[in-house]
């Protein structure tokens, strides 16, 4: 008769139970391997700093003096504090720092991060 449910059978929650357990276990997988995923440096965390301002810097203006990409890196290292960019460090993976390291823009930059 249409319209009529079956009730499930066992082989339906078996089946339904796999898949949940497939999806739960992916997501799980990859938060385990990305808390497995080697560190940056502080160093590292340091010059994806400088390279952020200066991308940011040279969209606003396509050339711009050495010593104001100096300037505006020294702001944004004292901004992110006298421990370095703690953050990054905690947070991020070595493979996120080297992308970022390699961006043309800040978007891509940006795009490198979680």
């Amino acid at each position: 008769m249409p319209g009529v449910a079956r009730p499930a059978t066992r082989v339906d929650v078996l089946a339904t139970l796999a898949i949940v357990l497939l999806v739960a276990g992916g997501v799980a997988g990859r938060a385990a391997l990305r808390r497995l995923a080697p560190r940056p440096s502080p160093e590292a965390c340091a010059a994806l700093l400088d390279r952020y301002v200066e991308l940011v810097l040279r969209a606003a203006t396509p050339e711009p003096a050495p010593s104001m990409v100096a300037e505006r890196q020294a702001l944004a290292r004292k901004a992110a504090g006298e421990r370095g960019f703690a953050r990054c460090e905690a947070d991020l993976t070595r493979a996120e720092v080297t992308c970022g390291l390699e961006a043309g823009s800040a978007d891509d930059l940006e795009r490198c991060l979680p």
